[in-house]
């Protein structure tokens, strides 16, 4: 385990507490007295990060495979676990009294910090894209997700957004993979509308399906890009599975009405889009 040490006079405290002058986080006498890695520390635990998987979920069958699970972070679940985290090491009247002089405020820290982990966590050239909104005083909602899916070990760099019932959009504070297949994300705020995207790295070209089936889009000009509905095309193949683009641009012509199909085009109707699943909450 690690250990901390300074040059904190017990006595003094003690005697300081005693006379009602409790020590504050804003003093700088309390910042010295303790180092910022407990702080961070209590807002990992906060976040559920380190509680064993087996805590979260009691079952296998409350996660089966391709299966999500959404829930809320329960503040009193979390403030006991700290609360023991916290109590190790006091064997004695001493420390039991130390531990409540500083228990509180350290808590109230590990609170104003818990958006650190998230932000440690981001490469440098990301941090513009940071939003600074720490909430140091309300309650905050923690609500998040487990998912267990093949897609958490085949698609690397899972992208997800959430936003409450006003349709803001909700900051997130945790997002792991726990294992292969199971990933739990965190967001400060109460769920109603998730969006679990593909990654967005670059261009694919093809069939959704196995099929080989690609929905048309619209290439008219104000409109380009839009599915048309019910209109579909199946790309061919010849025997070394090589597709008859001319005989695929041939058959877009033909649907979309129109006598010369350009490159341009026919890149757009051949573009797949990132995966895309939602869930909306129903009240």
């Amino acid at each position: 385990m690690k250990r901390w040490k300074n040059d904190f006079n017990v006595s003094e405290a003690l005697h300081t507490a005693a006379l009602g002058n409790r020590m504050k986080e804003d003093n700088p006498l309390f910042a010295s007295l303790y180092p910022e890695e407990i702080a961070d520390w209590i807002a990992q635990l906060k976040l559920l990060r380190g509680v064993p998987l087996s805590s979260l979920v009691g079952d296998e069958m409350q996660l089966p495979p391709e299966s999500i699970r959404f829930f809320y972070v329960d503040e009193s679940w979390t403030a006991q676990m700290i609360n023991g985290a916290l109590s190790i090491g006091t064997h004695c009247t001493k420390a039991e009294r130390i531990n409540n002089l500083f228990a509180e405020t350290v808590k109230v820290s590990g609170k104003r910090n818990i958006r650190s982990p998230r932000k440690n966590s981001i490469h440098e050239n990301q941090m513009r894209f940071y939003r600074e909104n720490r909430t140091e005083t309300e309650e905050v909602i923690l609500t998040g997700f487990l998912m267990r899916s093949r897609l958490v070990k085949l698609w690397k760099g899972l992208e997800s957004s959430a936003v409450d019932r006003k349709g803001t959009k909700l900051d997130i504070l945790r997002m792991d993979q726990l294992s292969g297949e199971t990933m739990i994300c965190i967001y400060q705020g109460e769920i109603t509308g998730l969006r679990i995207r593909e990654p967005k790295e670059g261009l694919r070209f093809g069939a959704h399906e196995n099929d080989r089936m690609i929905r048309v889009r619209d290439v008219k000009s104000g409109n380009e890009g839009v599915i048309l509905s019910g209109k579909t095309v199946q790309i061919t193949a010849n025997e070394q599975g090589r597709a008859d683009i001319l005989s695929l641009a041939g058959a877009l012509e033909k649907i979309l009405q129109t006598e010369h199909l350009t490159s341009a085009e026919l890149a757009m109707e051949l573009i797949v889009a990132p995966g895309l699943a939602e869930f909306w909450r129903e009240d």
